[in-house]
């Protein structure tokens, strides 16, 4: 009763006028999109937009995005390929709301609005009375759960009022799933951390912030404390532990080598970020991105350094944390791997999406996670403001310059 309740109230409130995004979500307005200070484009918005019309054209009337089962949208004789595996929907449909919002689209005033409304109801509606999203049957739930509340907590900066209830409840419910002292993983408070899960529970916490409720600063030093742990000197930071590899099957392992993909290093320097730490001066962030700039995005279908999850942690990691060539030379390979690879317009029922050729995208998210994970790794211009996130120093008192 109270979640019906709930989504009645989402509905109605969706009809007043909505308020331009402000703070770290300042950028994603029209008014405020400098494209080319950042080093996007027209075809780069071109992409996202052709990307978001995919998104849109294969979402469920409940809302959500079937991640296996997408297909059922298309012509029977022009189906997609690429079905993710079952019991991801509250995942992909999460990261199908956040492309949507990263491009500042809320579920009010915008070309798109019916699209995001309907997926918030849907992910408010999976909400249990612990606040967990979705089902905790799968057994890794917590990446959805996660996910979905930073889309909630992203709609809720973005609208101001709207979505505070469920996001309250998502952040109380990661907060009791950290483990003290340190990050979170597959089951709540049971002992290990990996830096993969941890990266998307601090990017829910830092935007529930961001969005106004109250997450103790403990939950940013305990998460950061984990980071550390997991990070060699070199600044290369490990999954379960310093120098374990990114989590694959033992196909996709040997199918997508470690050694092409910093993605952990990547995720590792953006927490660090969303935890506080100053690009500028910590050492493991600038030994990081050295080492995400050496391995920049290149589409090649053939000799395994396709990872999609790389590319969007390592795009945010390095447009706020890179220096102006390396984000410069980085970015120059993002555009040109992901404008390549996605499906232009007239490619019929794939048009606007991108083949999921990854480790993840193959065995576990699908055509909806690698389309709405390669839009928003093209809405990395003004998906955080950069300015807000990193501030500059402030200037010398004039005695010491």
């Amino acid at each position: 009763m109270r979640r019906c309740f709930g989504m009645l109230l989402l509905a109605l409130t969706a009809l007043g006028q909505d308020p331009r995004p402000t703070g770290v979500f300042r950028a994603r307005g029209p008014p405020r999109r400098n494209l080319r200070a950042g080093g996007g484009n027209g075809a780069t918005e071109n992409a996202v937009a052709l990307g978001l019309l995919w998104l849109a054209g294969h979402q469920d009337d409940d809302g959500r995005w079937d991640c296996d089962g997408f297909q059922k949208h298309d012509l029977q004789d022009d189906r997609c390929d690429g079905a993710g595996a079952a019991g991801h929907d509250i995942g992909v449909t999460g990261l199908a709301v956040l492309a949507f919002l990263g491009a500042g689209h809320t579920d009010h005033g915008s070309a798109h609005s019916w699209n995001v409304l309907r997926a918030l109801r849907f992910l408010v509606a999976s909400q249990s009375e612990d606040g967990c999203f979705g089902p905790k049957g799968h057994a890794q739930f917590m990446y959805g759960h996660a996910i979905a509340t930073l889309a909630i907590c992203e709609a809720l900066a973005m609208t101001r009022d709207r979505y505070r209830k469920p996001a309250e409840d998502g952040v109380a419910f990661l907060l009791r799933a950290q483990n003290p002292g340190a990050g979170w993983r597959y089951v709540p408070r049971g002992g290990d951390s990996d830096t993969d899960v941890t990266a998307w529970c601090v990017a829910a916490l830092r935007s529930g912030r961001l969005a106004g409720l109250d997450v103790p600063d403990r939950a940013f030093v305990d998460a950061l404390a984990w980071i550390d742990k997991a990070t060699d000197p070199a600044g290369r930071a490990g999954y379960t532990s310093v120098g374990t590899p990114a989590s694959r099957t033992e196909a996709m392992a040997r199918r997508f080598p470690a050694a092409k993909t910093e993605s952990l290093t990547a995720a590792g320097i953006f927490t660090r970020i969303l935890c506080g730490q100053d690009p500028r001066a910590t050492e493991w962030i600038r030994r990081g991105a050295a080492l995400c700039a050496a391995k920049p995005p290149v589409w090649n279908p053939d000799d395994g350094s396709i990872d999609m999850y790389y590319w969007y942690w390592g795009s945010l990691a390095l447009f706020h944390a890179g220096g102006p060539r390396q984000w410069g030379e980085w970015n120059d390979r993002m555009r040109d791997a992901l404008l390549s690879g996605q499906h232009p317009r007239g490619s019929g029922s794939r048009s606007g999406s991108w083949d999921p050729i990854d480790a993840w995208g193959l065995e576990s998210g699908g055509r909806v996670y690698s389309t709405a994970l390669m839009t928003m790794c093209l809405e990395v211009y003004y998906r955080y403001d950069r300015a807000f996130l990193c501030p500059p120093p402030p200037p010398s008192p004039p005695g010491n310059r």
